[in-house]
């Protein structure tokens, strides 16, 4: 276990680090792009003519002889769950950052961002399986306990399976959330089943971490890989012509079967490099979404 006080000062720095990122959130578009999720009652009012007749309360109705229809408003918080991935894939780092430190600092943005907007803002961390589910709360101490979690959660050596996490917070989630899935989404085959039906009742962003040696290897000779899910070393010679074209061809699959798991289930992309600045995504993202919303 990591060490009480090291562990404070990394969640510190990482909540320094994003501030700037959070103020520019929160002072900006995120109220705007991810309102409407629902409706709460707010008063009754006599019924008029053109009014839904599933809004009369007849309980009132038949109390005053009059009928009346309930007055619903937006809801005035989100329920925002980080649904954070820990598989093995995600240990892989090239520059100054795994996959997985980028990962944490990504959800660290979106709960604190969670937090100065008074919303409140839940975790799910998965592999292969559900490992840790804390219900969404509100408050910046709730949000740095999320941050904690995660950053304390060892990788697992295994594939990511999304529909174990998918299908326990459907049994969990009633209400209709705003879900981020924070992953490098290298999913199995018959692994997102259940994300089509689940994008229908919730509002799902992916957000996709990626390294840019994942994309390009340069040509430096023989070099020795590991698969952070298997376990597996090999050395390969990055020189070979023909290797070079089993990799270029392994990129084009693996992007062609991602693209088509977003396509498929609707999903709102942010791709996010370990190489890059968080805010320059986010921020691309945020806008795009607004005009999206506007028209």
């Amino acid at each position: 276990m990591e060490n009480v006080h090291n562990l404070f000062r990394r969640v510190r720095k990482i909540e320094i680090h994003t501030r700037k990122l959070v103020d520019q959130l929160v002072g900006g578009d995120y109220k705007s792009i991810f309102r409407g999720h629902g409706m709460e009652f707010s008063d009754f009012r006599a019924y008029t003519e053109g009014d839904d007749p599933k809004l009369i309360d007849w309980n009132v109705t038949a109390r005053s002889g009059t009928p009346y229809v309930k007055v619903l408003t937006e809801e005035r918080e989100l329920m925002v769950m980080l649904m954070v991935d820990l598989s093995g894939s995600l240990r892989f780092g090239s520059v100054n950052l795994t996959k997985s430190e980028r990962v944490a600092e990504v959800a660290a943005v979106l709960a604190l961002a969670a937090a100065r907007t008074k919303d409140r803002v839940g975790l799910v961390t998965f592999s292969d399986e559900v490992h840790e589910y804390i219900p969404p709360e509100k408050g910046r101490s709730h949000s740095l306990n999320l941050i904690q979690k995660i950053l304390v959660a060892p990788d697992h050596q295994v594939p990511a399976n999304p529909d174990v996490a998918l299908g326990y917070l459907g049994r969990m989630m009633k209400r209709r959330s705003l879900i981020f899935l924070v992953s490098d989404f290298r999913f199995g085959p018959g692994k997102s089943r259940l994300l089509k039906a689940f994008s229908r009742r919730h509002d799902v962003v992916g957000v996709h971490v990626f390294d840019p040696r994942e994309l390009h290897v340069p040509p430096i000779g023989r070099i020795r890989f590991r698969d952070p899910e298997s376990g597996q070393t090999r050395i390969v010679d990055t020189s070979s012509p023909a290797w070079r074209k089993q990799f270029s061809k392994a990129v084009t699959e693996l992007k062609s079967k991602r693209e088509k798991l977003w396509q498929d289930n609707r999903l709102d992309i942010i791709s996010i490099s370990t190489a890059d600045d968080l805010i320059l995504p986010l921020r691309r993202f945020f806008s795009l979404r607004k005009r999206r919303r506007h028209h």
